[in-house]
């Protein structure tokens, strides 16, 4: 889905108070390369009920090779903007991902601002992790940060789980956590919070360079659209 943030968020708020059992994508560069050659992926990506431009290089894409103008809505914001709103609709939330440490202070600074969190689990486990304690919580929001495609493959396979809206987050709790800091504002204008996270992760996340050239030449190319 593609628009202003206002449009975005409003469909998306709209879905869970029809109880239409929502399933959001934040697409990203990363996202798209690898939608390209994992049909697999691809198939779990196309089920998804709304699909938003998270990365600045999905922007681009659009503008560039389709001419469509959307507004960049990321995922940090829209779960941060979901957990505020549910206050208001008595909505709870369920936080899957990250490690144990990180994943229960994000819970502990929600629950704090006055987020019905109602369970939580760190993403480091065998099987399909907590799928018994979120049968029986019933959360509305399921926000899974596990990073791609873990984190829509596991939402994909587990869709049967009672949640009103599931969503891939990636990092999100650790900047929720106080864990890692967010990039500044100027450096999210500039399109370049892909390398400030790289920079706070260089090893872990030494792919992310080389996807940014690969996905620069595949859009110039035409072939991202």
């Amino acid at each position: 889905m593609v628009g202003t943030t206002e449009d975005i968020r409003t469909a998306i708020v709209k879905s869970i108070c029809e109880n239409s059992k929502t399933f959001v994508v934040t697409l990203n560069a990363s996202i798209l390369l690898r939608s390209l050659h994992d049909a697999y992926y691809r198939n779990v990506i196309n089920h998804a009920g709304f699909v938003i431009p998270d990365g600045s290089g999905i922007i681009w894409a659009l503008r560039r090779n389709r001419n469509i103008s959307s507004d960049r809505v990321t995922g940090i914001d829209t779960m941060l903007y979901l957990c505020r709103i549910s206050k208001k609709y008595n909505w709870s939330v369920y936080l899957l991902g990250a490690r144990p440490d990180v994943v229960e202070e994000a819970a502990n600074r929600l629950i704090r601002s006055g987020v019905n969190v109602v369970g939580y689990h760190h993403g480091y486990f065998e099987a399909n992790g907590p799928v018994e304690e979120i049968e029986r919580l019933k959360p509305d929001l399921l926000f899974v940060g596990m990073g791609v495609p873990k984190q829509e493959e596991w939402i994909f396979k587990n869709y049967h789980l009672p949640f009103k809206l599931a969503m891939g987050v990636g990092g999100s709790f650790d900047v929720i956590s106080g864990k890692k800091k967010r990039a500044p504002i100027v450096i999210q204008k500039m399109r370049l919070e892909w390398f400030y996270r790289w920079l706070q992760s260089p090893i872990k996340k030494r792919h992310i360079p080389f996807e940014i050239l690969k996905y620069s030449f595949l859009v110039l190319r035409g072939k991202v659209r």
